[in-house]
């Protein structure tokens, strides 16, 4: 698997290069360890505390999925543990556990108690880093073509957040502009499959959330959908300049705000339906 170049390398701190090398080392030798970790004590937290309020919608554009497709989810960004609940969901349907979550440096790659978190709650799949540093942007090409390396893999699944931070709006179905990123790697790995994601509900709260998942599920439902791939074809076949790859960042983020609107009109629906009863 391809490596940072030592340019690349340079500009992170002492720290930083030892969570790289641990995620690294796990990505590559111990990945069985990671996958075995989060399909059996994650997906087990995460349905104590997501479980019992989920309300799905798209799951048959997740069953048309071989289980050796590479694929992209591009979900909104409102919480810390979308893409853990996320996983819940992928693993019940029996699709490809080989997963990888690119997160921001900071804290997670920064600090031992990160590293400790991402070891604990992720089994490393939080990985590659996302640096934010000005100085430090010319490691983030690294983990792009990480990205795409990997889904070169087959069966191998990246989680990305298309807006680039999580959205404080209080309005849910308002995101953020996308950054150009989910475009790039979309379009250096053309096997993949991309599938847009919306969901809300959960806090940043672990404690809470499993209160709310055993006391008071149907006042505090997660929604969580799942749209049909997005169709990046008529890009992937041109040159991935930084034109075409925000071309493609746009289109992933309008097939997320349709099932923003799709949540939007089902939570209409219900209101109405529970009013008339």
């Amino acid at each position: 698997m391809i490596q940072p170049s030592p340019e690349q390398l340079a500009v992170l701190r002492p720290i930083e290069r030892l969570s790289y090398a641990v995620g690294d080392l796990f990505a590559r030798r111990l990945k069985w360890l990671s996958i075995a970790w989060n399909s059996t004590f994650m997906v087990a937290l995460l349905w104590l505390g997501s479980g019992r309020r989920l309300r799905l919608d798209g799951l048959e554009h997740l069953a048309a999925i071989p289980r050796d497709q590479s694929v992209i989810l591009a979900c909104n960004h409102r919480s810390f543990f979308d893409f853990f609940t996320v996983n819940a969901v992928w693993y019940r349907q029996g699709l490809s556990r080989r997963g990888f979550f690119p997160v921001r440096s900071r804290f997670f790659y920064d600090s031992l108690l990160g590293l400790a978190i991402n070891l604990l709650l992720g089994g490393m799949a939080m990985f590659p880093p996302v640096m934010r540093s000005r100085r430090q942007l010319r490691f983030n090409l690294y983990t792009t073509d990480r990205l795409a390396a990997e889904l070169a893999i087959p069966g191998t699944v990246v989680g990305i957040h298309p807006e680039g931070t999580r959205n404080k709006d209080p309005d849910p179905h308002t995101l953020l502009p996308p950054q150009p990123g989910v475009g790039r790697i979309a379009l250096a790995a053309p096997q993949a499959l991309v599938i847009p994601i919306f969901m809300c509900g959960p806090s940043n709260n672990l404690a809470a959330e499993l209160l709310k998942n055993l006391f008071a599920p149907r006042s505090y439902p997660i929604d969580l959908l799942f749209g049909p791939p997005v169709d990046l074809s008529s890009l992937r076949g041109l040159e991935p300049d930084a034109s075409a790859q925000r071309e493609a960042a746009e289109r992933v983020m309008a097939a997320i705000r349709a099932l923003a609107e799709r949540r939007r009109e089902l939570a209409a629906a219900r209101e109405l339906a529970a009013a008339a009863k």
